[in-house]
């Protein structure tokens, strides 16, 4: 066995590189590793026909160099189950104060392309504190899996990968962390590459093992034949306190690479987003040009403020990418003008839809050169994608699905394509442009070598592709006016850096109450939205809350002021139009107004200040949800019952003076002691000053 200790923690691993004792030491709890994970590490390469070739940690003799805080498992060489390959990797492990670093250096001295790179494996874990540990996962906004270990025991292959969650970063991963929670004990895992590498994120377990958990990395590294490649850092931390404290981790981390802009100040101040699709894909003109005061009114009445119009071009939405232009049948160009300067006289604002992911097989564009910008599978065929819109017909259902590829981010010509459409855009007077898909898609990765990818890895072509794409397009809007914005659809660290705003997508309100049953019975394997995740990291990002209906519910509105989303609405269909005309839920639309109106009351602290979480505030019945934000010397925070019954309120927040409590109704100079069911408020606080 070979340790490291300190003040914080106590670790030991076997000859293999596995860990097998990881104790938080100020905790009393002892070593949460229940067994060794597999392996250390598994590698899968490419040479000749053979894409998986595959080495597993567990079947290598290492070298072990011990140091005062680190340890080094050295291979000069490595097995598979029928050869030996000269590819050398030295695994390493350092004690950093409370964090646990991994790292590891590749040589691959062969003609093999290394494709996977699985470190580290973190297991097996079942328990942190004598629960069953909850997994923070960062799918898009985020998500709670609470007892994960049973959850992980129970997935079949019809639902994921067998007994394990998988999904890619950047996108539909938002972020490279996930952690534990058991308690007042939390074990955070964080990956700290600055590349952004196409990368897995894993949380595996076991069907007969029940409750077993292992947390794991896949970074697609792409190692050419003699490239030596250092692995990025991965940090554990295993520590009393809750999540917020890993997290700050990776915000300080994200600190040192992600830049910062000025948004347009109607994006900063906007309340919703209502989403038309005028044209659809099936050519039926559901909202002519000149119905677009009418759609502002509509929008307004429910408190939005920003139309987005989707298939407002000729050949009606997911149709011919990216040869768009005004459609004559809607009213043409001039008519499009003139009735987005109508809805700006009203006091509103207007995006136009583009498309910067797919392209139409069909499209001119693809057919007479568009094609070279396409990302090649490693079959050098494109990427496809499908989608295919329909209401009531079933053979459109079922029988049309309509073919794009995908463009390559990495193409210079295709970067400069988009930088052009903002001005074709912006050329109709809206006050902002929605580029759709390129905030956090699956990172495929290309394979054609003639577009110029980072260090020539497949895995870096969309990620630091679509950073330069993004920062092309963002510099574009600006160029056509300080206040041209920019929104896309996803959600991730990374390409919401380079936007003003993001069309957010699986960001919404659980079944009323789930929260509070699965408090009240942690043993209960369930999968809660999370999105105070992504917020707390990232509370500058302004993000509609996804609603795919023509009305907004009060739980949705009371979900959206609770953790500082923007509403969104969407019109897409026959029924939608005739609904909406008919004011068919005329309640939800006068309470999703009045709750835009007491946001609006305080919005110089909803609307710009740092979204804190649960951290500055002391909240007695956690049935009540309770969110703080933060401006200067002034602390709001947003409560919510989101449950059946009356709730007792009792909330605090140290250091900080009650002033005053706000609802839909009025303001009072008391906190009440209870709160009705699936009522909201908003609790003011401000800084205690000493008096000398």
């Amino acid at each position: 066995m070979y340790q490291l200790q300190n003040d914080y923690l106590s670790i030991r691993f076997d000859g293999q590189g596995r860990l097998t004792w990881l104790e938080n030491r100020k905790s009393g709890h002892g070593n949460v590793i229940a067994s060794p994970a597999a392996d250390s590490f598994k590698m899968v390469y490419q040479q000749g026909e053979n894409w998986e070739n595959v080495v597993f940690g567990s079947r290598q003799q290492y070298q072990v160099i011990q140091f005062d805080d680190r340890i080094e498992f050295r291979l000069s060489s490595v097995k598979t189950v029928d050869r030996t390959v000269a590819i050398a990797i030295t695994l390493s492990v350092s004690l950093k104060g409370e964090d646990l670093v991994f790292d590891a250096q590749i040589d691959n001295q062969t003609d093999a392309l290394v494709t996977d790179f699985c470190y580290p494996q973190v297991g097996v874990l079942k328990t942190l504190a004598g629960g069953p540990p909850a997994l923070l996962w960062p799918r898009q906004s985020g998500e709670m899996i609470r007892n994960v270990g049973e959850m992980l025991s129970g997935i079949t292959e019809a639902r994921e990968e067998a007994n394990a969650l998988t999904m890619t970063y950047p996108g539909p991963a938002s972020m490279q962390w996930m952690a534990l929670t058991d308690g007042d004990q939390t074990l955070y895992l964080g990956g700290h590459d600055a590349l952004f590498h196409a990368s897995e994120l894993r949380a595996a377990g076991s069907a007969k093992d029940r409750g077993a958990i292992t947390l794991i990395f896949d970074r697609f590294a792409f190692i050419k034949s003699h490239e030596q490649w250092t692995c990025p850092e991965t940090v554990l931390k295993l520590y009393t306190g809750s999540w917020q404290h890993g997290a700050d981790d990776y915000i300080n981390w994200a600190g040192t690479w992600r830049p910062h802009h000025q948004k347009p100040q109607w994006i900063r101040d906007m309340q919703g987003y209502f989403l038309v699709i005028n044209k659809q894909q099936y050519g039926d003109g559901l909202w002519p040009y000149d119905t677009l005061p009418e759609l502002y009114q509509l929008a307004a009445s429910y408190g939005c403020d920003t139309l987005g119009l989707f298939g407002w071009y000729a050949s009606g939405h997911d149709n011919q990418y990216p040869d768009l232009e005004a459609s004559d049948s809607l009213g043409g160009a001039d008519a499009l003008r003139a009735n987005i300067k109508a809805v700006q006289a009203a006091g509103g604002h207007v995006t136009l839809y583009y498309q910067g992911h797919l392209i139409d097989i069909l499209s001119d564009y693809y057919i007479s050169g568009g094609h070279r910008n396409e990302a090649k599978s490693r079959w050098g065929v494109p990427y496809y994608e499908q989608y295919n819109k329909f209401h009531n017909s079933a053979y459109l259902k079922h029988f049309t699905r309509k073919t794009f590829s995908i463009a390559c981010p990495s193409s210079p010509e295709w970067q400069e394509l988009m930088h052009k459409k903002v001005s074709f855009l912006a050329s109709f007077g809206p006050d902002g442009v929605l580029y759709d898909q390129i905030g956090g898609v699956p990172p495929y990765p290309c394979f054609d070598e003639s577009h110029p990818h980072v260090q020539d890895k497949p895995s870096l072509s969309m990620s630091l592709g679509r950073r330069k794409l993004l920062d092309t397009i963002q510099k574009g809007t600006k160029e056509q006016n300080p206040e041209f914005g920019l929104i896309v659809e996803h959600i991730t660290d990374l390409y919401s850096a380079y936007i003003d705003c993001l069309h957010g997508i699986n960001a919404r309100p659980d079944k009323s109450g789930l929260r509070s049953d699965c408090l009240q019975n942690p043993d209960r394997p369930e999968i809660i939205n999370f999105p105070e995740m992504f917020r707390y990291c990232f509370s500058d990002v302004i993000i509609t809350l996804r609603n795919k209906y023509p009305y907004l519910t009060p739980q949705v509105a009371n979900y959206a002021f609770t953790f500082g989303f923007r509403y969104e609405m969407e019109l897409r269909y026959l029924a939608d139009r005739e609904q909406i005309r008919a004011d068919t839920w005329p309640e939800w639309r006068r309470y999703s107004a009045a709750v835009t109106a007491l946001r609006r009351r305080y919005w110089p602290i909803l609307g710009s200040g740092v979204f804190l979480d649960e951290r500055p505030l002391v909240n007695r019945n956690t049935a009540v949800i309770a969110k703080a934000y933060a401006k200067e010397n002034d602390l709001a925070i947003a409560v919510w019952n989101d449950t059946a019954s009356r709730q007792i309120l009792d909330i605090e927040a140290p250091g900080y003076r009650f002033r005053e409590w706000a609802t839909i109704e009025g303001t009072a100079r008391e906190l009440p002691e209870q709160i009705d069911a699936q009522n909201i408020g908003l609790a003011i606080f401000e800084k205690e000053t000493e008096h000398v």
